[in-house]
């Protein structure tokens, strides 16, 4: 038994290692269709929730561009009464998964109301890529629910009075309204509809930039979701990047390095991750050194022609 599951755990490595093959001869060999786009936000598609559970104990956890401050607080959830926080790559699957169904104007959405409807469990596994049923029903299912309940501030500078800064606040939840269907004969056929606040909406719409799925699921199919974070950031920022950026080791550990308490193991985590990225997006040019990194400016992961025909389709 133990060397049939010794083949079996190395038929199913290799089957991994040729389906990646696969995935990068594809994304370098062409660009990738309306389907394979979606859309991430630095902060609230990704870094904002934790890449593991938090300590026990902890109020909330936060992220900022160095003008928006966003606070994640865990909300109630009213099926299991307890407060827990959304985190790994489920959330972050969801959040890049509202973003694609906003920009693309989806049939499970409503500009007008700011709602999305989630049909079922099952065709939510099916777009976001992941198996169909049993225990990975059930993750996405209870990091929906978290997701759903949790509250978020966003926290902006917005100048200075009597020598002092001043700052905005705005107290908002991730929906306004939410209703989930649990069918409990099958999970796969429970599903959820959902009003998104209007700050959350905005972002979504309007700050979520485009990015490649086929290099998503290379970097989400290991347990670290770094890879898939610095993806996101990287994208995002060389939209607008026009001129060199050095970003200092603290700022990026603040960012990128919740649950990697010694700094030299997040730069050698770090450094790993970008190297995975540099696979999926060839074109990005980061350079690293003992201070930090500096970006320069690259092309986007997605080209602007290749968003403007998807957007259209």
């Amino acid at each position: 038994m133990h060397n049939e599951d010794n083949d079996e755990a190395r038929s199913r490595q290799l089957e991994l290692a040729l389906e990646r093959t696969a995935t990068l001869a594809d994304i370098e060999s062409r660009q990738p269709d309306s389907k394979e786009i979606w859309y991430g936000h630095s902060i609230l598609t990704s870094t904002l929730f934790p890449a593991t559970p938090p300590p026990e104990g902890t109020d909330f956890v936060s992220k900022d561009n160095n003008t928006v401050e966003y606070i994640l607080e865990a909300g109630i959830d009213s099926i299991t009464r307890s407060r827990e926080f959304p985190y790994g790559k489920y959330p972050r699957l969801l959040m890049a998964w509202m973003a694609k169904q906003i920009r693309s104007k989806s049939s499970v959405v409503d500009p007008q109301t700011h709602s999305i409807t989630i049909p079922s469990m099952y065709q939510l596994c099916e777009q976001l890529g992941i198996p169909r049923g049993g225990k990975s029903v059930n993750n996405l299912q209870d990091q929906l629910r978290r997701l759903l309940y949790c509250h978020i501030s966003i926290r902006r500078k917005t100048g200075f009075v009597g020598g002092g800064s001043m700052y905005d606040s705005i107290n908002v939840q991730m929906v306004k309204a939410v209703r989930f269907v649990d069918n409990e004969k099958n999970r796969d056929f429970s599903g959820a509809k959902f009003i998104l606040t209007d700050e959350v909406w905005d972002r979504l719409a309007r700050e979520s930039a485009p990015f490649d799925t086929r290099a998503m699921q290379i970097l989400l199919s290991r347990r670290s979701v770094l890879p898939y974070d610095l993806y996101v950031w990287l994208t995002g920022t060389m939209k607008n990047l026009r001129h060199d950026l050095p970003l200092d080791w603290d700022w990026l550990h603040d960012r990128f390095g919740d649950s990697i308490t010694d700094r030299n193991n997040f730069k050698k985590k770090f450094r790993d991750a970008l190297n995975k990225v540099r696979e999926v997006y060839p074109a990005v040019r980061v350079d690293t050194d003992r201070h930090g990194v500096i970006l320069h400016p690259s092309p986007t992961s997605v080209p602007a022609r290749a968003e403007r025909r998807a957007l259209g389709a």
